[in-house]
């Protein structure tokens, strides 16, 4: 007889503020799912002062994608980086050198680098973070709910993300938008996998929040959700 899923509330601190969530165990324990809240996303066009230094060690594909790109924060900022392909994200040789130089100037956390959205919405990423130690990251979750925050504002409502490939762990991020009783709401799932480890499911819930109740324009363009 297959055991019940077997459920767990937890509350966590992060950047001196509570969060709420669950961990639940499907079966014997080999599969888990997790949820939590991991706060509003915040979008802006980037200065003029951050936008060619953080670019140019990304390389050539992300600097001709310059008028496209945002900065998202879910706490400390990153960039959202457009480049014209998968083949172009995958060719990437980024210095990482003078990357972490530039994100530590501009307290920034990174870059994320994604393909176009295909019609199904699937697309690619690599997440570089060097200024906390990640050269590149496996999979990212909440960087994938700013991109999804951001596209939602142009109609795309439903992404899947691969991650990963170019270190060998390939996953893959989910994301949706629909309407919610205060904006849009954004649900990101993913599964990462690794050689002989099991899948971890991992999801997040944020809200891109619209109207002017809860969003927030500044001069370069900013909104808060």
């Amino acid at each position: 007889m297959r055991a019940q899923p077997q459920l767990l509330a937890w509350e966590a601190l992060r950047s001196a503020r509570a969060f709420g969530g669950w961990v639940r165990r499907d079966g014997a324990g080999a599969h888990f799912s997790a949820s939590f809240d991991p706060g509003p996303v915040c979008l802006r066009t980037p200065t003029a002062a951050e936008l060619g230094p953080a670019l140019a060690p990304l390389g050539a594909a992300a600097e001709a994608a310059a008028a496209r790109v945002r900065v998202a924060g879910l706490g400390r900022e990153r960039l959202l980086v457009p480049v014209a392909s998968r083949a172009a994200l995958a060719a990437l040789d980024p210095d990482l050198d003078g990357l972490r130089d530039v994100c530590d100037r501009l307290g920034l956390l990174g870059a994320y680098v994604y393909s176009p959205p295909e019609p199904t919405g699937g697309l690619a990423a690599r997440m570089f973070a060097p200024s906390i130690g990640v050269p590149e990251d496996i999979a990212n979750a909440n960087s994938t709910a700013c991109l999804a925050a951001h596209l939602a504002r142009q109609g795309i409502t439903r992404i899947a993300v691969d991650m990963g490939d170019a270190v060998g762990s390939p996953a893959t991020i989910t994301a949706t938008a629909r309407p919610g009783p205060s904006g849009v709401r954004i649900r990101v799932g993913a599964t990462p996998w690794t050689t002989g480890s099991p899948g971890w499911p991992v999801t997040a819930i944020g809200r891109c929040a619209e109207g002017p109740e809860a969003a927030r324009e500044g001069a370069t363009g900013e909104h808060c959700a």
